[in-house]
């Protein structure tokens, strides 16, 4: 017996963590399949779907996110999805396939996740209820002990893992690699929620929501936005009372296999009041405050620092008195509107007019997309093949005290190891020396990042000005390999480049080239 099953059936003398002036919900274990019990092995079908897509790393790391996100959605293709339902509209896919989404998470990695790995409360793990329309989090301080979790279970509330991208290998390498797609941060929580129970209230979020049904059963209701002002909203919602949302546009049940999209803005909430069953969900991100309004904060900060630079008219002072131009209270005067008034309202629309020529949109993109994906994503996933043709598979140490790891890069095809993790970028430096503001080359790259999202500093490679145009052949190049003769065409410099690519994990052969010593 796993220690999920004796935590779930574990006897009446089991410490108590019912809710205050609360009715103890009826106990009712997880029935887990035999799969799950090592009884039969799992059908291969959809697992070897999912590694099939894998292996297409090896060619282009952004056509491999793009076919898992064709593979969440099967049948419907890319095309119709974006435009029918992205940021539009939901998208239910039922599927008579229990194991579709089996090779991503189960009930006993779960389990097995809490018994072997120091979870806090509130960083990697939440308990939830909503009763009477009521939503709690019964967090304790410290680690979240395996038997205080399933027995919070087994009285009626929800487990939510966090960050199971730390802890569960098959969801890390989903993320890192449906990243590569979206060029945004993909992020994912894990919904246990037993028999007879809701662990959330009505709300929406400010995230495109893609949740995957692995095991038992859960009822859905989704609405649309409220209103315009709540449609595609950068921030997610209050919890909201059920006479406040109307009725539901979806109402269904969601079972092993089954996929629903939610675009950001569309409330939602789920139980297991009436399946008669528990339920574990996944639900993946993407694109929180990644829209429009976000990118063009960053143009025209950046715009207005330029026109500062280049511009007197933006450096020229505020008219005197402009205080009594307008305002809260100027406004409610019955007197038209003064001469000067206008003519700061005109001057005012001029500078935001003129400030379109002082835009560097590629500076702009560089900048957003370093600061919102580069230095916050996930690293990549690499393959056991890939490590091989890597510096990791370099020197190492043999039992005889002799060391391997002879790699002539002289003779080899090499190409970036991900297409959408490096940005080269310009960025402006003072000189300390002179007190003057210098330009620097910088390639930044996420493959040092941390798993835990946000929790970065992105490590870059200072370029020599003259070796950004091969740093650039290596972008343009991709996903197909160049011979380092070629790239370097015997110039030294380039060369120590790509050693440098190398000695960083950046670069990828397009075979074993790792030599191994006489060992005699």
């Amino acid at each position: 017996m796993s220690a999920f099953e004796y935590y779930a059936k574990k006897s009446e003398d089991s410490v108590s963590r019912k809710r205050k002036n609360k009715k103890k919900l009826k106990k009712t274990p997880v029935k887990i399949s035999k799969n799950e019990k090592g009884d039969e092995n799992p059908k291969k079908n959809r697992s070897f779907d999912l590694d099939n897509i894998y292996n297409l790393n090896l060619k282009n790391s952004s056509k491999t996110g793009q076919k898992l996100l064709e593979w969440l959605i099967h049948p419907i293709s890319i095309n119709d999805f974006m435009r029918d339902h992205w940021e539009k509209a939901i998208l239910h896919v039922p599927r008579n396939s229990s194991d579709y989404f089996s090779q991503l998470f189960s009930l006993t990695e779960l389990d097995t996740i809490l018994r072997e790995n120091n979870l806090q409360y509130g960083t990697n793990v939440d308990i939830t209820s909503y009763t009477d329309n009521v939503r709690e989090t019964h967090n304790p301080v410290g680690r979240a002990q395996p038997h205080v979790v399933w027995d919070y279970y087994t009285n009626g509330c929800s487990v939510r893992l966090l960050n199971p991208q730390l802890f569960a290998p098959e969801i890390y390498k989903f993320m890192a690699n449906l990243q590569e797609y979206f060029g945004s941060l993909v992020g994912c929580n894990v919904y246990l929620t037993p028999p007879f129970s809701q662990g959330f209230a009505p709300h929406y979020d400010d995230i495109e929501a893609f949740v995957v049904q692995v095991d038992g059963e859960k009822h859905w209701r989704v609405y649309k936005p409220r209103s315009k002002f709540e449609t595609l909203p950068r921030t997610s919602s209050r919890n909201f009372h059920q006479d406040e949302i109307g009725e539901p546009i979806l109402d269904v049940i969601l079972r092993p296999g089954d996929f629903l999209y939610m675009p950001r803005g569309y409330i939602h909430q789920a139980d297991t009041l009436f399946t008669e069953t528990h339920s574990l969900h996944l639900t993946f991100s993407s694109y929180q405050q990644n829209s429009m309004y976000d990118f063009l904060k960053v143009v025209i900060n950046n715009s207005l620092i330029n026109a500062e630079k280049n511009d007197v008219s933006y450096r020229s002072g505020l008219p005197v008195g402009y205080q009594h131009f307008g305002g809260l209270c100027e406004s409610e005067k019955s007197l038209p509107q003064t001469v000067q008034r206008q003519q700061f309202e005109n001057k005012i629309k001029q500078l935001l007019t003129n400030l379109k020529n002082h835009m560097d949109l590629d500076h702009d993109i560089d900048m957003f997309s370093l600061k919102n994906y580069y230095t916050n994503s996930l690293p990549p996933s690499i393959c056991n093949d890939e490590l091989l043709r890597t510096v990791a598979n370099g020197t190492k140490m043999l039992p005889n005290g002799k060391s391997t790891g002879e790699v002539n890069l002289e003779i080899a095809e090499v190409k970036l190891i991900r297409g959408n993790c490096f940005r080269l970028v310009e960025e402006s430096m003072l000189d300390e020396e002179t007190d003057q503001m210098t330009n620097e080359l910088r390639l930044y790259y996420n493959l040092d990042n941390s798993k835990l999202l946000h929790g970065n500093e992105c490590q870059f490679v200072v370029i020599p000005d003259e070796m950004g145009l091969f740093v650039k052949k290596l972008f343009n190049v991709y996903p197909s390999f160049i011979k380092v003769s070629d790239l370097c065409d015997d110039n030294e410099q380039v060369m120590q480049l790509v050693n440098d690519l190398w000695e960083r994990g950046l670069l990828i052969t397009s075979k074993n080239i790792t030599t191994t010593p006489n060992s005699n």
